[in-house]
């Protein structure tokens, strides 16, 4: 029960992370249609071409009076038209159908049986997925708002089942958590698969996290068993958003080095001499794929990986000999030295094309740029 209580929580907050991070900048009110003595009669007139008429329109609508520019072949998505407080107070009112829930269920917990439990979680999910799919996504704000209400909807199913394994088939501690996030990560990857729905995106993939080593431990599986497969989860993961096949890309591939270097810690746990291993040749991986590449969302864990497993390397296998303060003198050096190439190496890109352009690689066609929203 705590593990689904974790992944609900989770799930709430990254649902409001979410409503910030991909905010776009202020709107502008909608432009009504031009008068008869603008762009239309000038064209009437002959004094302007069409297309200018068009590009005057895109003007006056844009915010700021600059029209917003979008790359090649990345549909725009229109800016909200809503209300912010109409916006506020939905999200207001998904955090209260969650938490009211939850207090109903808490104090009246013996006495609703186990019919009430489900048919709580069921009726929660059911109107947040409802209200989500009424309110479309044909523009900016809509688009968060569908993605906030599914993750309540993601998250009471994890509820949902949670309960049937814990209440139904009367079992305890890992088919818990391997039913609830299960059933999560189905239900979050039905609604998010193929599409730019990031929070749908982080939920698929922490409730696969969840079931997998859920699962691992029931079968028998150890810890550091439990730390591989992770592993293995987030490199797999990384990897395909780094191809693109994951939308959008920015939340897969950070998701997936991170979790690919929580793993090796995790290991440690009964394999300490591994951990620092793995995790060492990890990191020196991500470091190297963004050097290669130019990559800050592949360098940054990959340098704050080295950073961690450097020390714990030198520690584990020649800690003895060298001691706390060689060891620390050691991996500053080292630290100082891949700084140092790396700055070289930047120095000599004047080819490159600025950041800007290069991380438009992160949106898939149907993505669209998520870092400059």
């Amino acid at each position: 029960m705590r593990m689904i209580a974790f992944l609900v929580i989770l799930v709430a907050v990254v649902g409001s992370y979410g409503a910030l991070r991909w905010r776009p900048g202020r709107r502008g009110a909608p432009v009504a249609g031009p008068p008869p003595s603008g762009p239309a009669a000038w064209v009437a007139a002959g004094i302007i071409t069409a297309e200018q008429a068009e590009a005057i329109a895109a003007f006056d609508a844009a915010p700021h009076g600059v029209p917003e520019a979008a790359p090649s072949g990345v549909p725009h998505r229109p800016r909200g038209r809503i209300s912010p407080a109409v916006e506020a107070l939905a999200y207001v009112g998904g955090i209260l159908l969650a938490v009211g829930s939850g207090m109903l269920v808490g104090r009246a917990w013996h006495g609703l049986g186990t019919a009430g439990h489900l048919g709580v979680a069921a009726a929660v999910g059911a109107l947040a997925a409802g209200v989500g799919a009424a309110v479309g996504e044909s523009d900016t704000v809509t688009w968060r708002l569908r993605g906030f209400l599914w993750a309540i909807a993601g998250g009471a199913a994890a509820a949902f089942g949670g309960l049937t394994a814990a209440e139904v088939a009367d079992v305890t501690g890992p088919p818990v958590a391997l039913s609830a996030g299960g059933l999560a990560a189905l239900v979050a990857a039905g609604l998010w698969w193929g599409c730019d729905r990031p929070l749908q995106h982080l939920e698929t993939f922490v409730g696969t996290a969840v079931a997998l080593g859920a699962g691992i431990a029931w079968a028998g599986g150890h810890g550091a068993l439990i730390g591989l497969a992770l592993w293995v989860l987030g490199v797999s993961w990384a990897g395909l958003a780094w191809q693109e096949r994951l939308a959008p890309a920015i939340i897969g591939f950070p998701v997936g080095v991170l979790t690919s270097m929580v793993a090796c810690a995790v290991v440690g746990g009964q394999l300490p001499w591994l951990a620092p291993l793995v995790g060492l040749a990890t990191a020196l991986g991500w470091v190297s794929l963004g050097v290669a590449e130019d990559e800050v969302v592949a360098l940054a864990p990959g340098v704050l990986g080295v950073f961690i497993f450097l020390p714990w390397t030198l520690g584990r296998f020649f800690g003895q000999r060298l001691g706390a303060p060689v060891v620390a003198m050691l991996s500053g050096a080292l630290l100082l030295a891949a700084i140092a190439v790396l700055v070289r190496r930047g120095h000599g890109r004047g080819d490159r094309p600025p950041p800007a352009a290069r991380l438009h690689r992160w949106s898939g066609p149907r993505t669209g740029p998520l870092l400059h929203r």
